[in-house]
């Protein structure tokens, strides 16, 4: 099959110092670009221009074939505009590039130099999550990633960093912009009341736990000794992520990637909250759609025969988590004791988890934490550790008042309850939804998260026949998911430096 790959992960941010209209008249005129605002917000925006005294852009870039029909445009005032931000390949960093066997490495040693992203693959991952923040919609969250099939069906919970009232309501937008099929079984706000100061974040269960002081880890480092500690000390945007480099197949240790970080530990401590904040990158979507086009034109007959076993489904699930979560592990002064996984959460938005440590086995003032996965499948942008209890909050759990959809039709109904009736998104389809919320309590802060249920189905070609040996491989061999991943980037890297500039 062909090989493309396109990681967003590999390219920078980069300020720059020219004005917004001078930018934006350039004979070539950026395509994708972060404004940061007065109030230390920021915003990306696609295909931006100036009319008058406002900066437009669209929240979704404008991909043949998926995002919205007509992605939300948002309009941000120039004297708003404190820096802008180009989207810049780093070449000697990281990896950005299209590697294919007919063909497409001319277009890699072309886009790197002239230092251009090149358009991305059909990209999958899972449904968005929209917030409204008064002025502009804002993407804050990738909801029940990988769950691609029924009997992989699950339940997420979000944080919603920008969603804001308006007059009492709450605003979301629900959208499919990808190549998939998403049945979302229901859709919920929680409005959390908690004291000032503190906040809320979930668990993978969807638990909440409360924190108000996160300590910061001492020192952290990768599994290829980098210093990883200024990426990951604050949820600033500037992530972790894998060297980009050849890897051995045949050795256990170039299968997998991660941090250790050690963190200060109050004497007497027994239990932690872990907290993450981060992403997939672009890569593990691929993947994804990678294995599903290997059934080829069996791919149908295997949705079917996987809706059929769901002891089958469960199987492949827990080996999809094993290899490519982040497997989280505490030092006991012997050995590493596992904890937990943070699930994987899509490459479109991050997200913080929490996880709960147990350290009755650990010795000593410090906790090391080890986090780990496969190499190029996260990005990491901070890590935290709370050794407190959860302080109370109260929680109510709000369903939409209003629902419509893409065509003006009403789907409420099918987003209310769970119940296994779903409100189905084909590529390019939304929904907005508004949510009556009550005054908080007096003397408490207010939090809101997302939670919503459901599976989505990844649109992949089917044709030729099934690649049966491999396909047998990943469902049932240890670490074929991992070594699978592995030989399809050393692909690509390779590529990459047989066309690279000189």
């Amino acid at each position: 099959f062909v090989l493309a790959a396109w990681l967003a992960a590999c390219s920078t941010w980069k300020v720059t110092s020219q004005p917004s209209e001078q930018l934006l008249q350039q004979e070539k005129p950026p395509t994708h670009v972060r404004v940061k605002r007065s109030d230390r917000s920021s915003t990306e925006l696609y295909n931006p221009w100036i009319a008058h005294d406002t900066l437009f852009g669209y929240a979704a870039e404008l991909v043949p074939g998926a995002g919205l029909s007509r992605p939300p445009k948002i309009a941000i005032p120039v004297d708003d505009v404190r820096t802008v931000e180009l989207r810049k390949t780093d070449v000697a960093g990281t990896i950005m590039f299209l590697a294919a066997v007919a063909g497409v490495a001319a277009i890699v040693a072309g886009a790197l130099a002239e230092e251009e992203e090149p358009p991305p693959p059909d990209p999958v991952s899972c449904p968005l999550v929209y917030s409204f923040d008064g002025r502009d919609w804002r993407l804050d969250s990738g909801t029940f990633a990988g769950a691609i099939l029924p009997g992989l069906a699950r339940t997420d919970t979000d944080n919603l960093e920008f969603a804001r009232t308006v007059q009492g309501r709450l605003r979301l937008k629900l959208a499919n912009e990808l190549a998939e099929t998403d049945y979302v079984d229901a859709i919920s706000v929680l409005a959390v009341d908690h004291a000032p100061g503190l906040r809320v974040a979930p668990d993978h269960s969807g638990r909440l736990h409360s924190y108000a002081t996160l300590i910061g880890p001492a020192s952290a480092r990768d599994y290829r000794g980098r210093d990883a500690l200024p990426r990951v000390v604050a949820a600033d945007g500037w992530n972790w992520e894998s060297a980009p480099a050849l890897r051995d197949t045949s050795r256990a240790a170039d299968l997998v990637d991660g941090l250790e970080l050690v963190f200060p530990r109050p004497v007497g401590a027994g239990t932690a909250k872990l907290l993450v904040d981060g992403s997939d990158t672009p890569w593990a979507p691929y993947l994804m759609k990678t294995y599903m086009a290997l059934h080829g034109q069996q791919l149908s007959a295997w949705h079917d025969s996987m809706r059929a076993d769901p002891v089958r489904t469960q199987r492949l699930g827990a080996k999809m988590a094993m290899e490519s979560f982040l497997r989280v592990g505490v030092w006991t002064g012997d050995d590493w004791l596992p904890q937990g996984f943070i699930w994987g959460v899509g490459p479109e938005s991050p997200k913080r988890q929490v996880l709960a440590l147990d350290l009755s086995q650990v010795e000593g003032d410090s906790v090391r934490v080890r986090l780990e996965s496969i190499p190029s499948l996260w990005l990491i942008d901070q890590v935290a550790i709370d050794f407190s209890g959860d302080p109370p909050f109260e929680v109510r759990e709000l369903y939409a008042e209003a629902a419509i959809d893409t065509f003006g039709h009403d789907v409420r109904a099918p987003l209310s309850a769970i119940d296994g009736e779903h409100y189905v998104l084909e590529p390019g389809d939304f929904a907005e939804l508004v949510f009556r919320v009550p005054p908080a309590q007096e003397g408490t802060a207010r939090s809101y998260l997302v939670r919503t249920t459901g599976w989505y189905r990844v649109h992949a070609p089917e044709i030729g026949e099934p690649d049966v040996a491999m396909l047998a491989s990943l469902e049932g061999q240890p670490g074929s998911i991992a070594r699978f991943s592995v030989t399809m980037m050393n692909e690509g890297l390779r590529a990459l430096a047989r066309h690279a500039p000189r």
